[in-house]
């Protein structure tokens, strides 16, 4: 953050000289989507668990650092699960054609 930006606006949103910078949507994440769907593929019960936790926990936060409010960081979380979940079942129908 430049040192001119205020540490109350860097708490509220990432701003610059034309307003808040938007995060990028959760859903249009094709590579991260793509590694945490071969991750998932490859583990089972409580380990898929944890890290399934851990990635959708990482993103939340980081949609609140980039200025989302709880509610548009849970919305990009379930949009982004919703992708995985997608690419999951393409990866399956793949690997039975």
């Amino acid at each position: 953050m430049p040192p001119y930006a205020s540490a109350q606006m860097h708490r509220r949103f990432v701003a610059t000289d034309t307003g808040p910078v938007v995060p990028f949507p959760a859903e249009r994440r094709t590579a991260q989507i793509r590694q945490c769907a071969g991750e998932l593929d490859g583990l089972q019960g409580e380990d898929a668990l944890l890290y399934w936790r851990k990635v959708c926990r990482e993103l939340a936060d980081e949609m609140r650092r980039l200025g989302s409010s709880d509610d548009g960081a849970r919305a990009a979380v379930f949009a982004f699960q919703d992708e995985v979940q997608q690419e999951l079942m393409r990866m399956h129908l793949v690997e039975e054609a």
